[in-house]
């Protein structure tokens, strides 16, 4: 699109989850006549899927979908179609969670759960992650979650 720059902006803030570190600027068809917005890989993909669907540009600040509500307040363990199950903790603070995987060692301990959903890639924005590039981490599609009694 001649109307958005693919790059690296660590310190743009997304114009729609509010996390810091985007990977796209835009200013065209998917956000409001006149507006220029800093999005994450996820919320761009989330605006481009509204687009694909005919639907008009959201306003920005749209809030991803986030842990579903029966979820907010405890710990769950999510399995994705490649067979991995992840455990996520209670939110400790902020909406940040303890996130690990049965089947790896990941580069983080702690994250901001951005969506989690049946059918869909779970996306985590690590928190204390050990490399600097690891801005967002995106799964396998979620085929089944689960509350955890683990915390």
């Amino acid at each position: 699109m001649a109307d958005t720059v693919r790059g690296d902006f660590p310190d743009e803030i997304c114009s729609d989850c509010g996390e810091q570190g985007c990977a796209f600027r835009h200013w065209g068809r998917l956000v409001p006549e006149g507006k220029v917005g800093h999005f994450c890989a996820f919320c761009w993909n989330e605006r481009m899927d509204s687009s694909e669907r005919g639907e008009p540009p959201k306003p920005l600040g749209v809030k991803p979908p986030g842990v579903p509500e029966e979820f907010l307040d405890k710990a769950v363990r999510v399995t994705t179609k490649s067979g991995s199950v992840y455990t996520i903790s209670k939110p400790i603070k902020e909406k940040e969670r303890l996130i690990s995987c049965s089947s790896r060692k990941l580069e983080f301990t702690r994250g901001r759960v951005l969506c989690l959903r049946v059918g869909k890639t779970l996306w985590i924005k690590p928190r204390d992650s050990k490399d600097p590039e690891l801005h967002l981490w995106a799964t396998s599609l979620v085929v089944s979650i689960e509350e955890s009694h683990q915390d």
